[in-house]
C-alpha cells in the first residue's frame, strides 16, 4: 500500500477498528481486531472499494489507558481528521463547540459576561484582567466546571492556560491542521491520570507517520464580519526504521462587527419588562461637549416612591470658548450617547509547528518525541461603557462651576468626555487590550522491549504557556480632594501614588502622568487647561494625550514538568486471553504566575506530586472460551496513589507589610490522595457490548485559597438572630433593635487556609451498544449513562448564604465556632471544604447506513439528556439545580447529521438544536431563592443548519466547501452582562462559508 496516501496514523485507527461515535465493541485484550466498523469503512471512498489493513507495529495510543493495546471498558468518542473537515469548524474552539456535552462557558465574547467563570474587573484586586482572559477558550465537559476537564494533547498533560489558577488548557493554543483525530471520554479518569479527570478527558492526538506533503489553503467569510484565513502544511519522510512529520500553520481572524450581530443599544430595559434599572445608558458615557450628572431623586406623590430625576449640565453644541455658568443648559436623558463598541471579540493571529519523530536505535530499544509550539498575537478593543471622568479643579479654565456647586463631597466637578471627534480624526486610538501568549510543550519517551509481550518506558515531558500584554485606555487617574494644607482648598490626588504602591519605573511612569493630567484639570490657562465642552477636534484648550495612556502591562505563564516511567505488558494466558497490565510512577511539578494570584500569595506558585500507578484488564471469556450469554467478558482494575506538596506564604511577623521589610511565614498543605476505577465490558451476543465503570477523581486544591500575604486579620462584625444563642435569654445582647433584629458582635477572621483538602468525586458510567448484523447490518446504537457526584468543594460564607439561610450557616462550627454556653466567638471568613454539587446525563447515539446505486447514506442523531446538574451546601439542604439555566448546561441537546458518500464526493448536513433555557444572568439569589423573580426571562429555542461539500478532484487535489448556520438563522436575545447575546451557546460569527483546497505531493 503507499503510505503517502495512507498515513500509518490513519492505518491505525483503521485496525483499531474506531468509527465516529465509539470504540468498536469487539476489541479483544489479547489482540487488536482488524475488523473496520461499517462507519470508518466510508470515509474516504466507495463503499464497495475497501482498503485492505497492512500490518503495524501495535503502540497505538488510546486515551483513558496506559494498557498498550488500550482498555475496552472505556466508552469513547473518536473525531478524526475526515469528520472534522465534514464539520466544517476552522478553530478547535469551534469542533469542541459542535459537542452536545460541552458547555462552552470560557471563549471570545464569552470571556466578558462579568458573572462567567473568567469575570475580568482590571484594576480590581484579585480579578482576571482582559489581558489574562484575552485569547482564551476552555472546553467545559457536561458542565461540571474546565478546570475539572482533562486536556492532553499525545496522551500527556500540558501547561494550562497562562497564569490562570484553575489549570485548565487553552484550547487556542491547539492548532486545527495539526490534528489527527480527538479522542473523549466522559466516564471519569483520575485513576489513570491523576486530578482534573472528573468531567472527563479531551485527547488531541497530533498528525504523524506521514510520508508525503500536503498543502491546505483555506478562507472563511462571516456576514457579521469574522473572517478567517488560514494556511498549513503538513509533510513527512519514512524510512526503514523510522519516520518524520512536521506540520507548519498560519491563521488569522477577525472580530464581529456588533451592529451586524444585531447589538446596536444598550437600552436593555425592554427586554427586562421596562424595568428602567437595566437602561445601560447613561451620563457617565460620556459626549462632546461633555455631561456633568446632576441627577436627583424626588418624591412622586402619586405612586408614593422615589423616582429618579434623569438630567445632567453641558453646553449648546458648537459653543466656543470658556462657558460661563449661564451658559450652562440642563438636559434630560434623552440626550445621552447609546455607546455601543464598532467591533465585539478578539482580532487574532496564529502560527504554529508541531515535530513528530520515531526511530528504532537497536532492535530492542527506540526513541519517540514530538513537540508543539504556537505563537498567538491577539487584540481586543476595549470595550468600555464609561466615558472619562475628568475631575476640573475649582477656578479651571473651563470649570464655570463654583466649589462644591455640584458635589457635596467634592470641591470640583466631574466631567464624563468622550472623544469623538478625536477618533474619528485618528488622534486618539480607542481603547484596546493586546497580548502573545507562546505556548510549546515536548514529549520525549524511550521505550526498550524486554520480550514480546513487555515493554519499559520512560516519557519525559516538559510545556510553557506564557502571556505578555499591554493595555491602552483613555482615563484619568486624578482626582480633586478637600485640602486644608493647600491656600486653594483643594489638590490633586491618586491613592496608589500617595500609599507608595508604585515602584522604580512604574513610579516614574505614573508619577509623570498624574503630574500631566493634574496640569490640565487644574490650570487657569486656557492654552493648557483641558477643554472637555468642545465639539470638534480644534476646539480650544490643551491637548488630550495626557488622557491617552498605557493603563497596564502584564507578564504571566504555566509551566509543566513531568517524568513517568512504566513497564506495561501482558501475562498469564487465560482461555480467553492474555491479563494485560500497566504499571509506574511519575514525578511532576507543575505552577502559575500571575498578578491575580500574587496579589493573594505574594509569588508565583507551583506544586510538585510523586504519583504510582497500575492498571490491568482480565480477560475471562472470548475467544473459543464462550457460553450463551457469554460471548465475551473482560474485567478491568486500575488504582492509583498522588501525594502532593505545596508551600506558600501564610502571612508575615508582626503582619508588617512585605514591601516593607516584613518577615514571611509560610505554611505547607501536603495531601495524599487514592483513586481507584474498576468496570467491566460484557458481550452477552456478538450484536450486543455492555460497558460499565465506576470510578473516583480528585481536583487539588487552589493556591488563593490556601495562602494569603495578608496572613490573619481581625476585626468585629454582627451575630444576628442567632438560633443557638439567645442573647435576650441570657441578658447579653450588644444591640437589640427590633423584634426581628437583635443580637451580639464576635470577631471576624480572615485568614487562608493551607490545611485544604481536595474536591474528591466519584463516577459511574454505563453504555450499551447494539450493532447488529444480517438484516439490519449498518444500524449503531449507543446508550451511554453517566453520573458524576462532587463532594468537598470550595465555600466562604458568602457561597453559602446564596444557597441555605443565615440561621443554617450560624450551625456550621468551622465557619461559627462556639464556647461551652453556644456563644459564637468568632466569624471565620476563611474557605472550607463544604459544598457538593452532582451531574447525570443519557447520551442516545443512533446511526444507520444505507447502500444504493447512487451512494451510502449515512444518518446519525445524538440526543443528549442531562438529568441533574445541582449543587447543595450541606448534606440535607435543599439543592439548587443550574438545569437548564444560562449558567449551567440545557435541559437536553439534539445534534443530528446526514451523510453522503458517492464516489470522490462526501457530503454532510448538520442540524443543531438548542432548547428553551432561562436567563437568569441577572438574579439575585440568597437563601436559595431568586429575589428578582421578574428579571428572569425565558429563551426561545434554536436550530441551525450547516452543510459541508468535500470532493477529491484529482489524485492530487481536493477541495472542501462548508457552510455554518446557512439560513442565517437570527439568534434569541439573551442579555448576558453589557451584551446583547450568549456566546456561550451559538457563534456570533452569523452565516459563515469556507472553502478550502487542499494539495498533495
Amino acid at each position: 500500500m503507499n503510505n503517502k496516501k495512507f498515513p500509518l496514523s490513519l492505518i491505525a485507527i483503521a485496525v483499531l477498528g474506531i468509527h465516529t461515535s465509539s470504540i468498536a465493541a469487539n476489541i479483544q485484550e489479547s489482540e487488536i481486531s482488524v475488523e473496520s466498523t461499517q462507519d470508518s469503512k466510508v470515509k474516504t471512498q466507495d463503499a464497495s472499494e475497501q482498503p485492505e489493513s497492512p500490518e503495524i507495529e501495535d503502540r497505538i495510543l488510546v486515551t483513558g489507558s496506559r494498557l498498550k493495546k488500550g482498555n475496552v471498558v472505556n466508552k469513547l468518542d473518536v473525531i478524526t481528521a475526515e469528520d472534522i473537515k465534514r464539520r466544517g469548524v476552522t478553530s478547535v474552539e469551534e469542533l469542541i463547540r459542535t459537542l452536545p456535552q460541552n458547555l462552552a462557558t470560557i471563549g471570545g465574547m464569552a470571556n466578558l459576561n462579568p458573572k462567567g467563570p473568567l469575570a475580568v474587573a482590571d484594576n480590581t484586586a484579585g480579578r482576571m484582567s482582559t489581558i489574562g482572559a484575552l485569547g482564551v477558550s476552555a472546553a467545559n465537559l457536561g458542565g461540571v466546571g474546565a478546570g475539572r476537564t482533562l486536556i492532553l494533547v499525545n496522551g500527556r498533560r500540558i501547561a494550562g492556560a497562562a497564569g490562570i489558577e484553575d489549570g485548565f488548557v487553552n484550547l487556542n493554543g491547539i492548532p486545527l491542521s495539526a490534528i489527527e483525530r480527538v479522542e473523549i471520554t466522559t466516564d471519569g479518569a483520575s485513576a489513570v491520570y491523576g486530578a482534573d479527570a472528573m468531567g472527563g478527558v479531551i485527547n488531541f492526538i497530533l498528525k504523524s507517520g506521514y510520508s508525503g506533503s500536503t498543502v491546505t489553503v483555506q478562507h472563511e467569510d462571516s456576514n457579521n464580519g469574522a473572517d478567517n484565513s488560514s494556511i498549513s502544511l503538513y509533510t513527512g519522510r519514512s524510512w526503514t526504521s523510522g519516520n518524520v512529520s512536521l506540520t507548519l500553520d498560519y491563521s488569522k481572524r477577525k472580530p464581529v462587527i456588533n451592529s451586524k450581530t444585531g447589538y446596536v443599544t444598550n437600552n436593555y430595559a425592554p427586554y427586562f419588562n421596562d424595568n428602567p434599572f437595566y437602561d445601560r445608558r447613561s451620563f457617565s458615557a460620556g459626549g462632546q461637549p461633555a455631561f456633568v450628572d446632576n441627577s436627583i431623586t424626588v418624591y412622586n406623590p402619586d405612586t408614593g416612591l422615589v423616582d429618579t430625576l434623569t438630567q445632567a449640565y453641558t453646553v449648546p453644541d458648537g459653543f466656543t470658548g470658556q462657558p460661563t455658568l449661564d451658559d450652562m443648559t440642563m438636559v434630560d436623558g434623552s440626550a445621552m450617547r447609546d455607546y455601543v463598541p464598532r467591533l465585539g471579540g478578539p482580532d487574532s493571529e496564529s502560527k504554529s509547528v508541531s515535530v513528530s519523530f520515531e526511530q528504532q536505535l537497536t532492535e530492542h530499544l527506540s526513541i519517540n518525541g514530538n513537540g508543539l509550539y504556537t505563537k498567538n498575537d491577539t487584540s481586543q478593543d476595549q470595550i468600555n461603557f464609561k466615558g472619562i471622568g475628568l475631575a476640573l479643579a475649582p477656578g479651571q479654565a473651563y470649570n464655570p462651576f463654583p466649589a462644591y456647586y455640584v458635589q457635596a463631597w467634592s470641591p470640583g466637578i466631574t466631567a464624563f468626555y468622550h472623544p469623538e471627534a478625536e477618533l474619528a480624526a485618528g488622534e486618539v486610538e480607542p481603547g484596546y487590550s493586546k497580548s502573545t501568549n507562546d505556548a510549546w510543550s515536548f514529549n520525549l519517551g524511550l521505550t526498550y522491549e524486554i520480550n514480546k509481550d513487555t515493554k519499559a518506558e520512560f516519557i519525559y515531558s516538559s510545556s510553557r504557556s506564557t502571556t505578555t500584554g499591554e493595555r491602552y485606555a483613555t482615563g484619568s487617574i486624578v482626582s480633586i480632594n478637600k485640602d486644608t494644607t493647600n491656600p486653594n482648598g483643594w489638590s490633586c490626588f491618586n491613592f496608589d501614588l500617595a500609599q507608595g504602591n508604585y515602584t522604580g519605573d512604574q513610579l516614574a511612569f505614573y508619577q509623570d502622568l498624574f503630574d500631566r493630567q493634574c496640569e490640565a484639570l487644574t490650570s487657569s490657562d486656557p492654552t493648557v487647561a483641558f477643554n472637555p465642552w468642545k465639539s470638534s477636534v480644534d476646539g480650544s484648550g490643551g491637548s488630550f494625550d495626557p488622557f491617552y495612556y498605557r493603563e497596564a502591562t502584564e507578564q504571566r505563564g504555566s509551566k509543566l514538568e513531568n517524568y513517568e516511567l512504566r513497564l506495561t505488558g501482558s501475562v498469564f494466558k487465560l482461555p480467553a486471553g492474555k491479563i494485560n497490565y500497566a504499571i509506574g510512577g511519575e514525578y511532576n511539578d507543575d505552577g502559575v504566575d500571575s498578578n491575580e494570584i500574587a496579589i493573594f500569595t505574594g509569588q508565583a506558585m507551583h506544586r510538585t506530586r510523586e504519583s504510582f500507578f497500575i492498571e490491568t484488564s482480565i480477560p475471562v471469556f472470548g475467544r473459543d472460551f464462550t457460553f450463551p450469554l457469554l460471548h465475551s467478558l473482560t474485567l478491568s482494575l486500575a488504582a492509583r496513589r498522588d501525594e502532593y506538596n505545596t508551600e506558600g506564604v501564610i502571612g508575615t511577623v508582626d503582619n508588617i507589610n512585605p514591601d516593607l521589610g516584613g518577615e514571611l511565614i509560610y505554611g505547607k498543605n501536603t495531601f495524599a490522595k487514592n483513586t481507584p476505577s474498576y468496570g467491566f465490558n460484557w458481550q452477552p451476543t456478538d450484536d450486543i457490548t455492555f460497558r460499565a465503570k465506576w470510578s473516583e477523581g480528585f481536583k487539588a486544591p487552589p493556591y488563593t485559597n490556601m495562602f494569603s500575604v495578608a496572613g490573619t486579620t481581625e476585626y468585629s462584625t454582627q451575630i444576628t438572630n442567632d438560633p443557638g444563642y439567645d442573647c435576650r435569654e441570657n441578658n447579653d445582647c450588644d444591640f437589640d433593635y427590633r423584634d426581628d433584629y437583635y443580637g451580639y458582635y464576635a470577631s471576624r477572621v480572615s485568614a487562608p487556609n493551607p490545611d485544604l483538602k481536595p474536591e474528591t468525586s466519584k463516577q459511574e458510567a454505563y453504555t450499551l451498544s447494539w450493532y447488529p448484523q444480517d438484516a439490519l447490518a449498518g444500524l449503531t446504537v449507543d446508550v451511554t449513562y453517566n453520573k458524576i457526584k462532587i463532594e468537598n468543594e470550595y465555600a466562604v460564607v458568602a457561597d453559602l448564604i446564596r444557597l441555605i439561610p443565615q440561621s443554617s450557616v450560624y450551625a456550621l462550627e468551622q465557619y461559627y465556632p462556639r464556647d461551652e454556653n453556644g456563644k459564637i466567638t468568632e466569624m471565620r471568613n476563611m474557605t472550607f471544604n463544604q459544598t457538593g454539587s452532582e451531574f447525570s446525563s443519557i447520551m442516545y447515539e443512533v446511526g444507520y447506513f444505507v447502500r444504493t446505486e447512487v451512494g451510502t447514506f449515512n444518518p446519525r442523531i445524538t440526543y443528549l439528556d442531562n438529568l441533574k446538574s445541582e449543587i447543595r451546601a450541606i448534606s440535607d439542604s435543599t439543592p439548587l439545580s443550574r438545569l437548564g439555566r444560562i449558567g449551567g448546561v440545557d435541559d437536553y441537546r439534539i445534534n443530528a447529521s446526514l451523510n453522503y458518500y458517492f464516489g470522490d464526493l462526501t457530503t454532510t448536513l448538520w442540524v443543531y438544536y438548542l432548547p428553551n433555557y432561562i436567563n437568569d444572568n441577572e438574579a439575585i439569589l440568597s437563601s436559595g431563592n431568586v429575589t428578582n423573580p421578574e428579571d428572569v426571562i425565558e429563551v426561545s429555542s434554536m436550530t441551525t443548519f450547516d452543510l459541508t461539500v468535500n470532493y477529491q478532484l484529482t489524485n492530487d487535489l481536493r477541495v472542501n466547501f462548508s457552510g455554518r448556520n446557512i439560513f442565517d438563522k437570527t439568534p434569541p436575545m439573551v442579555v448576558v452582562g453589557s451584551l446583547p447575546y450568549d456566546a456561550a451557546r451559538y457563534n456570533t460569527a452569523g452565516r459563515t462559508l469556507s472553502m478550502e483546497l487542499q494539495y498533495e505531493f
